[in-house]
């Protein structure tokens, strides 16, 4: 099964970004456990200052399922979800090949 990458662009309200971005670096503490995600990165946007991008890969759909089942993943969710300007819009990609940390699956 091939590994399953998520980038997800989340547009804050303004002035909430440093808020937004503090719950997410807290969320993704939560899975330096689960060995099954492999990277968890937070980003700002360098040309929109209410832009955040967080991409997490995970060794497959059903692990990131499941850690975001978990009952203080949903409590992150629901501190974030209001800081925001509608939904995250999120694109699922399978990671195929470049450069990469060692030990990045690749299909």
């Amino acid at each position: 099964m091939s590994s399953l990458m998520l980038i997800n662009k989340m547009t804050v309200k303004s002035g909430k970004r440093d808020e937004v971005t503090a719950v997410l670096i807290e969320s993704a503490a939560a899975f330096e456990s689960r060995e099954e995600c492999i990277m968890s990165l937070v980003t700002h946007d360098a040309d929109d200052p209410d832009v955040i991008w967080v991409q997490d890969v995970w060794t497959d759909e059903g692990a990131h399922q499941a850690a975001m089942s978990t009952p203080s993943m949903q409590e992150f969710v629901r501190q974030a979800i209001p800081l925001l300007e509608g939904m995250p819009e999120q694109h699922r990609v399978y990671p195929t090949g470049g450069k990469t940390p060692t030990g990045f699956p690749q299909a």
